[in-house]
């Protein structure tokens, strides 16, 4: 349903900073107003300029908003737009499919690095070193069957990857009255 304005809404990114690039290509999308640069954002969403989130920023425990997520919604309040943002670990090989009315973010461990190639962007599971800075995030689009189309920040406008990414989180944002 969005994919034309995530398109026109696409962030390029910077260093580690997918996550956040993923979340104003979002805000864009659902008609945030004047967005911060990717700097200044991922600053407030991961706490580094240009860095990616820790891997808690993901979890919380049951009934409670996990950190990403309250700072999404905080991000998004200040610039004109009332969101829902829900984050949780995702099961690995467990299909995601995004819902009418929100916008699906996933946190890849595996994934379309170019096309047709494939591989983690720098995270290895046996070496907890590269837990927060390997992976990847995508906006999910669409899905076909096994197929992907994805806003991917490291490449401009939606591509369509012939098989779906390994996830290991997601996060789901949603307008709100």
């Amino acid at each position: 349903m969005y994919e034309t304005l995530l398109e026109r809404s696409w962030v390029q990114n910077q260093g580690a900073a997918c996550t956040s690039a993923c979340v104003l290509a979002a805000l864009g999308a659902l008609g945030a107003a004047a967005l911060p640069d990717l700097a200044t954002a991922s600053k407030y969403l991961a706490g580094t300029p240009l860095g990616a989130p820790s891997l808690l920023a993901y979890l919380t425990l049951p009934g409670r908003k996990a950190p990403l997520d309250i700072r999404i919604e905080s991000l998004a309040r200040g610039h004109g737009l009332k969101v829902s943002a829900r984050s949780e670990a995702t099961l690995p090989g467990w299909p995601l499919r995004p819902v009418a009315d929100e916008i699906l973010i996933v946190h890849l461990a595996y994934g379309q690095e170019a096309p047709a190639r494939y591989g983690t962007w720098g995270w290895n599971p046996l070496l907890p070193s590269t837990y927060s800075t390997g992976g990847h995030s995508v906006v999910l689009a669409a899905v076909e069957g096994s197929a992907w189309t994805v806003l991917d920040p490291n490449r401009p406008r939606l591509q369509e990857w012939p098989r779906p990414g390994l996830a290991t989180a997601q996060t789901r944002i949603r307008l709100t009255p």
